[in-house]
């Protein structure tokens, strides 16, 4: 914290030598300054100065109302003040601090590569939330989703709740065991060569040695259903 109330007196102490600057240009005639920069170019560059400054998040607010999402965004906005700050003040210290905060080399390119990636936290745990909670979610379900965060899997994880990564943990158990055939189970047929290979169909009925298959894409025919032995018949992968 000391280090950050430091952080924040150089950060004060810039913004005021930049208001002296400014002030300073209007206070002179433009002939003052020679051929080095005229009075509009100089309100111009410290212009651009202050808008960048103003980009960068308040350490203090940011200390006082941390955001109420989570604490790993918290974290990612405190990092990219910090990045900001040693970007705008050239300060090394400043930029070591933010590389810690975000889990990342102390460059600027690591860093900025660090904060992309826990942008999509927010989206990644709504994402995977909204799959856990679907009636009979599977590992295929999640897995569908989750692989496209698995850059950020330690992030999203430290997120959920400890229901959510247990079920995680079952379906991912579940699927790594031999499983049989039976009422439920979301089936294709086994037959590469069978037009049904690709379709997606239900155990709706367990005849002992064959079971009733209720196919997807014949809902809307007469004929819903067949019978299968379960050599026929496999798991059923989203292709």
């Amino acid at each position: 914290m000391e280090g950050l109330r430091k952080l924040e007196i150089e950060n004060q102490q810039l913004r005021q030598h930049i208001q002296d600057l400014e002030n300073a240009v209007e206070q002179r005639p433009s002939q003052q300054w020679g051929n080095t920069m005229t009075h509009q170019a100089t309100k111009a560059l410290n212009k651009q100065v202050k808008l960048a400054l103003e980009k960068t998040i308040d350490l203090r607010s940011l200390a006082q109302e941390p955001p109420k999402e989570n604490a790993q965004e918290c974290l990612r906005l405190m990092g990219m003040a910090l990045k900001n700050l040693a970007s705008a003040m050239n300060n090394t210290q400043a930029l070591e601090a933010a590389a810690i905060i975000l889990g990342s080399e102390p460059t600027p390119t690591a860093i900025a590569y660090r904060a992309e990636q826990l942008e999509m936290l927010p989206q990644a745990v709504s994402d995977i939330r909204a799959v856990l909670a679907k009636p009979g979610c599977t590992w295929q379900d999640y897995w569908a989703v989750a692989q496209e965060y698995e850059v950020i899997k330690s992030d999203y994880w430290a997120e959920l709740t400890t229901q959510e990564t247990e079920l995680i943990t079952a379906l991912h158990n579940t699927s790594t065991e031999p499983r049989t055939i039976g009422i439920g189970s979301i089936v294709a047929h086994a037959d590469p060569y069978r037009t049904l290979y690709v379709e997606r169909g239900e155990v709706v009925q367990d005849l002992g040695e064959e079971v009733v298959v209720a196919w997807d894409h014949w809902k809307e025919q007469s004929k819903k259903t067949d019978r299968y032995s379960r050599d026929e018949l496999r798991f059923w992968q989203p292709q």
